[in-house]
């Protein structure tokens, strides 16, 4: 079937772009806002891709993903949650029908840590897709700074996601094949700008002042839109210096305001962020460096244009609802219309990050963007905000680096564990 000419992604003005400087290995880095932030700034035209004008989103989903099972073993990062589930469901179906290996369920645990547990979410999802290959991997932690990030993080340097550094052991269980996640579901099945003002018409006879409220602001001029979006990140990111903190706050509410209203239009417009482009750019070079192709198929133009055609000009109201429209019968629907999620904070920032802030000495950060004590403060709570994830990193390549080593002694590097 002849796909149609391509179309226009455009329709939004473009926000200034910063960073995205290329590293070792070509990896994308970051600019020293958004390390500071552990935001990645800034959006940019999507280049167009021609889509079959007749493609389900499952349809399509199953296009992105079939290059992926051509080319085993294909493993699948399996959490349990809404969207891993789904993509897995979609690439079981595929697979049998095409008479293809199956794929590889692999999912991560953190024993050790009570909130991240997502077991009977799994168990269920396993069942009902009858998986047989199914490869559960334990963790104590995945400490931003710990034994399983640290030795990536000092080879590679800093990179977007902060988290990416405990990937590379993922990647080699694909070696030769290929590796699939599920990233993206937030984005293309969440709320958009749209859906506040289909909430309110569909519930205009009862409607709340709430959702009026809602709905007027969705519809608002961009002035207005700008200014209620500068009152909202007021107090984002307290660690920045103010003139920093104000320009951070500036961009961030040119991103919000840029926003088209159509849902489909919103929906490609979202491939354009540079978080995108960035991380999916670094995490296809990291599985490369371990033999294994990446894909991230909930994020391919292909499924968001086929899922932005599958609704009216508003979408859907809400998350499950257009979850239930792409894959209901495929995987039961306690598990569409889960609201839970996990709580991975205490794995992320465990011992290592913990001891490490605490003891932190005020050096290895950008004094010209960072208020010191700022910091300090804000790392001496419970858990350190995650949007300071780039910074503990950031800090504690420094103090490692500048670090001595005494003759026949290992590094302070190789004393904490790494993996590749």
């Amino acid at each position: 079937m002849e796909s149609p000419p391509a179309e226009d992604f455009g329709g939004a003005q473009p926000v200034m772009r910063t960073g995205s400087s290329t590293g070792s290995h070509g990896y994308l880095r970051l600019s020293p806002l958004e390390v500071a932030t552990c935001d990645v700034l800034g959006h940019a035209a999507v280049p167009p891709r021609p889509v079959a004008i007749d493609s389900t989103p499952l349809a399509a989903l199953e296009r992105c993903l079939l290059p992926a099972l051509l080319r085993p073993p294909c493993v699948i990062a399996f959490s349990g949650g809404r969207d891993s589930s789904c993509v897995l469901a979609a690439a079981v179906q595929l697979a049998r029908r095409e008479g293809l290996p199956t794929p590889i369920a692999l999912t991560r645990r953190w024993p050790q840590h009570p909130g991240t547990d997502e077991s009977y979410w799994q168990e269920l999802v396993i069942s009902a897709l009858r998986v047989a290959d199914w490869e559960q991997v334990e963790y104590e932690e995945t400490d931003v700074i710990g034994p399983s990030s640290s030795g990536s993080l000092l080879r590679r340097g800093l990179l977007w996601p902060p988290l990416v550094h405990a990937w590379p052991a993922l990647f080699a269980r694909a070696k030769g094949g290929s590796f699939v996640n599920g990233e993206g579901g937030d984005e293309v099945f969440g709320p958009r700008r749209c859906t506040p003002v289909l909430f309110a018409l569909s519930r205009w006879r009862h409607l709340s002042l709430r959702d009026a409220s809602a709905a007027a602001a969705a519809l608002a001029p961009r002035a207005l839109r700008r200014r209620n979006a500068l009152r909202s990140f007021s107090e984002v990111a307290p660690w920045l210096r103010a003139g920093t903190r104000t320009e951070y706050q500036r961009q961030l509410a040119e991103e919000q305001v840029a926003e088209p209203l159509p849902w489909a239009r919103s929906l490609r417009w979202h491939l354009g962020w540079r978080s995108i482009e960035i991380g999916a750019t670094n995490l296809a070079l990291l599985a490369a460096e371990e033999g294994a192709r990446f894909f991230q198929p909930l994020l391919d133009p292909a499924f968001v244009v086929a899922l932005g055609r599958s609704a009216g000009p508003l979408g859907h109201r809400g998350r499950t609802n257009a979850m239930r429209s792409v894959f209901q019968g495929l995987l039961p629907d306690e598990l569409l219309a889960r609201t839970t999620k996990p709580d991975f904070t205490s794995a992320v920032f465990g011992t290592w990050t913990t001891d490490f802030v605490r003891s932190w000495d005020g050096t290895g950060v950008d004094t010209a963007l960072i208020d010191i004590e700022a910091l300090r403060d804000a790392w001496q709570k419970p858990s350190p905000p995650a949007g300071t994830s780039l910074l503990v990193q950031q800090a504690w390549l420094s103090k490692v680096q500048a670090a001595p080593t005494a003759p026949g002694r290992r590094s302070r590097a190789s004393d904490m564990g790494t993996e590749r």
